[in-house]
This record gives C-alpha cells, sequence and structure tokens, in this order.
C-alpha cells in the first residue's frame, strides 16, 4: 500500500524539524508527539535499551510521568517483550508488531501484553528501531507505539517508510552531541556565525576527527554522496581547498577545538 498525500507531508515536516536542530535541544519529543497524533495511538515512546536495563528518551502523551514510563520500561524488559529480543538479536530494521513475532495467540497470553495494557490499555505494540546494537553488548534504541486496536495497513506502510528517517535523526542527534563534546558547547553558536548548518557542523566535527568520507556518513546514516555534498559546501562557505586546510581554519575560528587529529 502507497502513501497518501498527508503521509508524505508529515515525512517532511518530521525530516525539516530534526535536521534543523543544532543539539541544543532534542528534537524526539516533537517528533514522538507527531507520531502518536498521525496513527492514532495510545502512546509513542523512545527507549536506549542495554542488556539489563531501559532507558526513556521521549514519550508522548506529555501528561504521562517520566517515574511511569521508566516503569514501563523495567517491566518490558522482565516480561520478555518480544520486540527487544527480536531487535536486539535479529539486527531486524524493519517496523514490525508483537503479533508478527509471536503470532497472535503467542501474543494474547504473554505477560509483555499485559504491561502494554496496564500503563496505556494497549492490545497492540509495533516496534520501529533506530538504531541497532553493534554487537551482544551493544545499546538499541527505538521508539513502540501503542494501540488498542490492530495497525492498518496505511499505518505500517508510513512506519515503514518514516523507519530510515527515524534513523537518521538518532545519528544526527548522537552527532550533534558530539559536536558538542569535542568543539564545545558554543560551537553550534559559531557556525551559525558563519552560514553553517547543524548537519555541515557534524560533518565538520567527524572530518575533525580525520575519518574518511565513508566513516562519516556511516555515523550520520546518510550517502558517501551526501557527505561529500557537505564537504563541498564546507569548502566554499570557509573558503577552504581541503580537508587539512578546513580542519585547521576550523580549529583557528573556534569551530574545532585546537588540537583534534586531523589530515
Amino acid at each position: 500500500m502507497g502513501l497518501d498525500h498527508r503521509d508524505y507531508e508529515i515525512l517532511l515536516a518530521l525530516s525539516v524539524h530534526a535536521l534543523e536542530q543544532d543539539g541544543s535541544a532534542s528534537s524526539w519529543p516533537a517528533l514522538v508527539r507527531t507520531l502518536r497524533a498521525h496513527l492514532g495511538a495510545e502512546a509513542v515512546t523512545l527507549t536506549e535499551i542495554g542488556r539489563e536495563r531501559g532507558r526513556p528518551l521521549a514519550w508522548a502523551p506529555d501528561g504521562v510521568g517520566a517515574g511511569r514510563v521508566r516503569e514501563l520500561s523495567r517491566q518490558s524488559i522482565r516480561s520478555g517483550n518480544p520486540l527487544i529480543g527480536h531487535y536486539r538479536e535479529a539486527r531486524d530494521p524493519v517496523p514490525r508488531t508483537a503479533e508478527d513475532l509471536t503470532g497472535s495467540a503467542g501474543w494474547r497470553d504473554s505477560p509483555a501484553r499485559s504491561v502494554a495494557r496496564e500503563h496505556f490499555g494497549a492490545e497492540h505494540v509495533l516496534g520501529v528501531p533506530c538504531a541497532l546494537p553493534s554487537g551482544r553488548a551493544g545499546v538499541l534504541r527505538g521508539c513502540v507505539v501503542y494501540s488498542r486496536t490492530r495497525f492498518s495497513p496505511a499505518h505500517r506502510a508510513f512506519v515503514r517508510r518514516a523507519q530510515p528517517l527515524l534513523a537518521a535523526v538518532d545519528a544526527h542527534e548522537r552527532a550533534m552531541a558530539r559536536v558538542r563534546e569535542r568543539a564545545g558547547q558554543d560551537a553550534p553558536v559559531r557556525a551559525r556565525e558563519y552560514g553553517l548548518t547543524p548537519r555541515e557542523l557534524a560533518v565538520l566535527t567527524l572530518l575533525g576527527e580525520a575519518l574518511p568520507a565513508k566513516a562519516i556518513a556511516t555515523r550520520l546514516g546518510v550517502s558517501v554522496r551526501t557527505v561529500h555534498k557537505h564537504l563541498q559546501n564546507l569548502y566554499r562557505k570557509l573558503g577552504t581547498k581541503d580537508r587539512m586546510e578546513t580542519a585547521l581554519r576550523a580549529q583557528a575560528w573556534g569551530l574545532l577545538r585546537p588540537g583534534l587529529p586531523h589530515r
């Protein structure tokens, strides 16, 4: 099933909102609110899950307290929620419902379903992975959509299209956190003074760490071609010709901290 005009409007709005963020505030609260409203769901949560514990990062509706969402994460892990086990072990980027993984009868009789009903009155849950673990000890981040009714084919088509976008948002937010860690808290302000976008600043920071274009693309969840486009924009805006000159000028102008590796 294809997407309708409204679906594409929502995806475009999510993209623009996320990529305009400079790291001073997370874009996730607005994104999960939009997902919940568009899907007509009871709730949407974004959680980071390690081997033994979960850490909620954003959720909707806003009226749900942080303590309640933390308890939901704890109980979901303890009850063996099938979405957690699947995305940790299979490293599958495709959005799936719990019933896809266990069958209708298996989900109906599961402790995890009881947890979803207790917290949100939800009969059905849909997982949308944002970052899959790189190894058994790695961290899983993803959204879970809670609904009283079954997810329609249209809703499932929408989240399949939205998943790469959400993965890109996750990569962008982690890159901007690294910008503030490596370049300093005022780097986004300085970047705006020189006409750099948040995405270009993220590329610049990774360039300053001597990462090749392919590695930068992997970190940001974009294509190598897109990285080269950002690099060309950086050369033009900073008046430089290559990676080394760009890194040195960025250090001189306070966009990168002195002493970062470059080549």
